[in-house]
């Protein structure tokens, strides 16, 4: 007993440790957490599903007509043909593209719709063609200067600017605005000579809307009008006119029964479908000769990604004008 006092007493003085060391301390080289790797990875993937829904959200939200299919289904008009979008094109090249033979494709897309016009109505051809649509900015200028010039080619045809509102194909060519147009033939202080201006590049005769009228809709649909249209008819062989969009005014309105068809432009993925159809059901309603519809500004190159390359098959063909053959056509020209 005396020994284990003792013992006792000897050791509680000493310090004990509470704990040992198994092994030294080492810094590590990468961080235990965050895993930054595994959080990029599931912010990948959960941002790649949101941009997928997304894209499906807008697209189930897009009600603007892109495709043949959209006019078709959506409007139930005939579609006439489409009108590819230029690249690149300069301020007022869109006018012009027609004549320039450096877009071979644009001037085919035009000649197509030509040729669904005259096939359209061989027993009794549209002698007086007109050309609109929905809202301003569509490219229906730019489509009645092209097919002017494409029935140019094979008749006499006269380009009339009836927008009287916004008039815009004198600028677009080039021509005096100042000499008199439709306004002035229709109130009978000009002759039809003074108010016809020759366009030798596009082999056309071009009449501009002349001095802008208060109310150019009682201009368009008086008789004067009317008879001034037939002594044109007696003179040329197509007459192709430039009216206003249908649903800013109603100047289409008054001019769609003194003509023989009438042509409706739609800009691709831009107008909505439910003002397209508003426009069409407006025409329809005072029986106009709508002959179909003309998809404009078609970012082909887009649509063959979405929906492949022989999607716009017969509607827009290309072939033969390839480099190699526009080269080998023009050295032709030029030998002959």
């Amino acid at each position: 007993f005396l020994q284990r006092i003792n013992e006792t007493s000897a050791t509680g003085d000493l310090n004990t440790a509470n704990a040992r060391i198994v092994d030294p301390a080492v810094v590590p080289v990468i961080p235990a957490k965050p895993k930054k790797s595994l959080i990029a990875a599931l912010a990948l993937v959960v941002s790649g599903m949101f941009a997928v829904m997304c894209a499906f959200l807008l697209e189930a939200l897009n009600n603007t007509i892109k495709t043949t299919d959209d006019i078709e289904h959506k409007l139930q008009a005939s579609m006439l043909g489409l009108l590819p979008l230029l690249k690149k094109a300069k301020s007022g090249a869109s006018y012009k593209a027609f004549i320039d033979s450096r877009d071979q494709g644009f001037s085919e897309a035009v000649r197509t719709i030509r040729t669904g016009i005259v096939l359209s109505s061989l027993d009794s051809p549209h002698k007086t063609l007109s050309v609109s649509s929905t809202c301003p900015g569509e490219g229906k200028t730019s489509t009645a200067i092209s097919l002017a010039c494409s029935l140019g080619q094979m008749e006499k045809t006269l380009l009339i600017d009836a927008d009287m509102r916004r008039p815009s194909i004198g600028r677009a060519l080039g021509l005096d605005r100042k000499k008199p147009g439709l306004s002035a033939l229709v109130a009978g202080t000009a002759d039809l000579s003074d108010c016809i201006q020759p366009y030798a590049e596009g082999d056309i005769d071009v009449m501009l809307a002349g001095l802008i009228p208060p109310n150019p809709l009682e201009l368009l649909s008086s008789k004067r009008f009317a008879q001034a249209l037939r002594v044109l008819e007696d003179k040329y062989e197509r007459i192709v006119i430039d009216l206003p969009p249908c649903q800013a005014v109603s100047d289409a309105l008054a001019i769609a029964p003194l003509v023989g068809a009438m042509v409706y432009v739609v800009k691709a993925d831009s107008t909505s479908a439910t003002q397209v159809k508003a426009g069409l059901k407006r025409l329809r309603d005072i029986n106009a000769p709508l002959v179909g519809v003309v998809l404009n500004q078609v970012d082909l190159d887009k649509s063959a990604r979405y929906y492949g390359a022989d999607y716009y098959s017969g509607y827009y063909d290309s072939y033969g004008y390839v480099e190699e053959n526009s080269k080998a056509r023009d050295a032709k020209i030029k030998a002959a």
